[in-house]
């Protein structure tokens, strides 16, 4: 193997596929990225054995070839050149000469035969969907707890996206009619910021972005709960308020909700929403004028925070029905988001 390209295609190409290069513990040359030229293409590839990225970059290709080289020890050197040289890099033997106008460089490299194969899926009856835009809305509703391997997904469904960690939950409507229902693991999805295609086969799913990108996930296991039935029908009180503005002051009050379990409350009167907090021998109130009510509530400020980032309306509408009930956020015109809390119960 033997060509050259450019350090910012290269570069970018190796923090792309990051996310999919494994820590070596259990199987060592997962901690490499594959490398593969041929006809004017450098394709490169990281493969964990259960999430796999693959990127390809143009490359004046002098001899074809393929390669494992350590992935962190490349990008590192990688990275830290001038973003305008252009990179060489040719094999010789186990040994990677990388030259470029300002150092040289030998590193080892393992042999291609030994990198594991990735899924193929059968892309023949691939679903063109963009999942942008929901996927952003949803996302940070997914569970982090490793003992919650099923919600450590989002479950793409027909018509939907929906994501839940047994505190707060949000859906969105998408844009397609396909008939869906499957689990991916949320390191997969936060890849996909472009329109794509996804291909699902044998328990593994395929999925190719607009530019190209290849992007390879196995499912995960189980039936996803029925979220949707934890939505309210109908609400007692609502009040409708500027988004920036609830989400400034819920900022704001966070720095001393921080230090008793981030809870904050919220209250209403005279077409006022008091927002409060206590910690300590400190505490910190904001007031916004709005229009509406709701019972007396007691909130994770993080998850009130993290469901008004994904939202663009200028304002928006909190319902609830009472003080222990779901509390549901949505952007105001815009009816296919919906994100739900469960309040905290506190003592008086």
């Amino acid at each position: 193997m033997k060509l050259v390209t450019s350090q910012i295609e290269l570069h970018n190409a190796l923090r792309l596929v990051a996310r999919a290069v494994g820590n070596g513990r259990t199987h060592a040359i997962t901690a490499g990225v594959l490398l593969h030229a041929a006809d004017g293409i450098l394709t490169v590839t990281g493969y964990d054995m259960e999430l796999g990225i693959t990127t390809a970059i143009s490359a004046s290709v002098e001899a074809h070839g393929t390669t494992v080289v350590p992935h962190r020890l490349l990008s590192d050197i990688i990275g830290r050149l001038d973003a305008s040289e252009a990179v060489s890099l040719a094999i010789s033997g186990n040994r990677l000469a990388l030259v470029s106008l300002s150092g040289s460089y030998s590193l080892s490299v393992a042999s291609a035969d030994d990198f594991p194969a990735l899924p193929v899926v059968d892309a023949a009856n691939g679903i063109a969907i963009d999942l942008v835009g929901p996927l952003a809305a949803v996302m940070p509703a997914a569970s982090t707890d490793v003992s919650k391997q099923l919600l450590q997904g989002i479950h793409l469904a027909t018509g939907r996206v929906e994501a839940t960690d047994g505190h707060r939950l949000a859906i969105c409507a998408i844009d397609s009619d396909a008939e869906l229902d499957l689990v991916l693991p949320v390191r997969c999805l936060q890849q996909v910021r472009q329109p794509a295609t996804i291909a699902i086969d044998k328990g593994q799913v395929g999925i190719v972005l607009a530019d190209g990108t290849q992007i390879t996930s196995r499912t995960l296991d189980g039936t996803y709960p029925n979220v949707r039935q934890l939505v309210p029908t109908e609400f007692a009180h609502a009040l409708t308020v500027d988004r920036l503005q609830l989400l400034h002051a819920l900022e704001r009050v966070a720095l001393i909700a921080v230090n008793h379990n981030s809870i904050v409350k919220l209250s209403t009167a005279s077409k006022i929403l008091e927002i409060t907090a206590e910690a300590d021998a400190n505490s910190g109130a904001e007031s916004l004028v709005t229009t509406g009510t709701l019972p007396d509530l007691a909130i994770n400020v993080h998850y009130l925070i993290d469901g008004l980032k994904t939202m663009g309306a200028k304002s928006v509408t909190l319902s609830a029905n009472t003080a222990t009930a779901p509390v549901t956020l949505t952007p105001d015109g815009i009816s296919s988001h919906t994100y739900l809390i469960m309040p905290v119960q506190v003592r008086s």
